[in-house]
């Protein structure tokens, strides 16, 4: 199944703490490491829940002085990267800890690298640009949806064009991932639902990518095993220390899976979505999904069954292609069971904007495992219509 003798390549830093609330015990973690003054970003949702809270607590216990930015946005702008990278460079502080969602995250991995490295962040747009290690980043996720915790990418929007830029290095994986279930249990059920959705889409479309290896196949066959399972019971009760905990496991995994072989044709279309409508990243993939997984299956018929037997479906006495059916309609299932919308036009999306939005995402679908053109892209979006 896998080509050996050319090799893969795989990079992670796997510094983890996952257990009820690790999130109060950063403090000591970082005492340890011998940083002093801290930057806190987040986004608002998160301060008026007072998730930061513990982690707050912990730093002023351990005498470690903090700055909290809290001006995070859905879809990250540069301009607002920018803006935090400026501030931290005015206090001089030697860690920046990323605490929300993935915005949240992949905004402390910005500052991270601004602080080492010049320029501005659409400068780095692309692959392996970063040259200079960035400042340590903690990164505490609060939805179990983008893995960002792990990944080697960051996904920020140039507020000039509405384009979703991808800063993707090795440099920019976090120091620390600190997973702490507890912190999950206010969602609200839409975010809940996005997040976990699009931790489902990471986990199965790199296990179809082109740059699938012999790692990323483990991981991912086991994250979209967790998710299957607990997705549900904890999108109707986030406060399931189990399933969130699960969850945020299996959401992890899908994200070392994708830092190191890219997404597929519903991540292209939906940073395109993301970038034209601002639309939630995850509802923004989950609407073209099932479309995406239709198009794509003549090309992995094998790799279909796989994720029929992960998902827990029952295949007896089928072929190939209807295991393949079946993958697609539990994932409108799940869709349905999760109240995502499944149709762009109840999304206020115009179809004058189709090849707009398919001539940004073409430069997207390499991974993707089905040869895909301009063309293939634009029905996609029809088809989500």
């Amino acid at each position: 199944m896998f080509v050996f003798d050319k090799g893969f390549d795989f990079d992670a830093k796997l510094n983890i703490r996952f257990r009820p609330g690790a999130v109060k015990e950063i403090g000591k973690e970082l005492k340890k490491m011998g940083f002093k003054k801290a930057l806190v970003v987040t986004d608002p949702g998160v301060l008026k829940a007072g998730l930061h809270n513990g982690l707050i607590k912990s730093l002023v216990d351990e005498n470690i002085e903090y700055e909290t930015f809290s001006d995070v946005e859905p879809n990250p702008r540069d301009i607002s990267v920018e803006k935090a990278a400026k501030l931290a460079k005015e206090l001089q502080i030697d860690v920046v800890i990323g605490i929300g969602g993935g915005s949240s995250l992949d905004t402390a991995k910005g500052v991270g690298f601004l602080l080492t490295n010049p320029g501005r962040i659409k400068d780095y747009n692309g692959k392996d640009k970063v040259k200079n290690e960035p400042i340590p980043i903690i990164a505490i996720p609060t939805t179990a949806g983008t893995g960002s915790e792990v990944t080697a990418n960051a996904a920020i929007t140039d507020a000039e064009d509405h384009v979703k830029m991808s800063v993707r290095s090795p440099k920019i994986i976090p120091s620390l991932a600190v997973l702490d279930p507890e912190l999950l249990a206010t969602l609200p059920q839409k975010v809940a639902a996005y997040s976990s959705m699009d931790a489902l889409i990471h986990a199965i479309e790199s296990y179809l990518s082109r740059g699938a290896n012999a790692f990323s196949d483990f991981f991912n066959l086991k994250a979209i095993e967790l998710i299957s399972k607990y997705i549900r019971p904890f999108c109707a009760e986030p406060s399931n220390i189990e399933a969130a905990g699960n969850m945020l496991i299996g959401s992890m995994l899908a994200g070392l899976g994708i830092s190191n072989t890219g997404t597929g044709n519903a991540h292209a279309l939906g940073r395109a979505l993301g970038g034209e409508y601002d639309m939630a990243h995850g509802l923004a993939c989950s609407v073209v999904f099932p479309h995406v997984m239709k198009f794509n299956a003549v090309s992995q018929p094998d790799k279909y069954v796989d994720i029929a037997k992960a998902m827990g479906l029952i295949t007896d006495g089928l072929t190939k292609k209807q295991i393949a059916e079946k993958v697609v309609e539990e994932i409108f299932a799940l869709m349905d069971d999760l109240k995502i919308e499944k149709n762009l036009n109840t999304l206020n999306v115009k179809k004058e904007s189709f090849e707009r939005m398919a001539q940004v995402a073409i430069s997207n679908v390499k991974p993707n495992p089905r040869k895909t053109t301009l063309e293939d892209l634009v029905q996609l979006f029809n088809d989500a219509y």
